[in-house]
């Protein structure tokens, strides 16, 4: 769980700016966009696995 905190705390702010960004084309122009929220979800938590150990430590890019 620490190396999701961890992941959160470097990347939250590109997450939130991605998922105000999809909220508004889910709302504006269709809802063929919620389609990306697993794919976001799947992402978030592959390069989260990738970049960090247990202890939440960055291994590296």
């Amino acid at each position: 769980m620490k190396r999701f905190r961890a992941f959160w705390k470097d990347t939250g702010w590109l997450w939130t700016v991605f998922l105000a960004i999809l909220l508004g084309l889910i709302l504006l122009v269709s809802k063929v966009f919620l389609a990306a929220v697993p794919m976001l979800v799947v992402i978030f938590l592959y390069f989260a696995l990738v970049r960090y150990d247990d202890e939440g430590n960055f291994i590296g890019a």
